[in-house]
């Protein structure tokens, strides 16, 4: 169903795909790519050609690069935080990170604004 709330704001905060997996389909690099990506990230948005993958199901190529990313030593609780198909892009996520995203505490808040400093005359 449609984002709202706090994977909405997840969603976003993954500005744009750090990977794209092409018709040749995925590889041992694209999983170890993904696997450092999140460890820098804790979220990663990753870009599919379905055509690479079985019935062109996005969900097939989630299972596809998770393992892969499990192969090359990411944890196997990587989770999958949503798949917009219409873009074609699958928004993966550390062990861990849905409980977070749920309880409001990622994305990290941004941080405040620097109140500006009033000029002595």
């Amino acid at each position: 169903g449609p984002l709202s709330g706090n994977r909405q704001k997840a969603w976003q905060y993954a500005k744009k795909p750090l990977l794209r997996i092409g018709g040749k389909g995925a590889t041992k690099t694209h999983g170890n790519s993904l696997r450092q990506l999140l460890d820098q990230h804790t979220v990663v948005k990753v870009k599919v050609n379905p055509s690479a993958f079985e019935d062109n199901s996005l969900l097939n190529a989630f299972d596809v690069l998770k393992q892969l990313a499990v192969e090359s030593g990411a944890s196997d609780g990587l989770e999958l935080i949503h798949i917009r198909t219409s873009d074609k892009v699958i928004l993966f996520g550390k062990e861990g990170t849905l409980d977070l995203i749920d309880a409001g505490d990622f994305p990290p808040p941004p941080p405040p604004p620097r109140e500006p400093r009033e000029e002595e005359e």
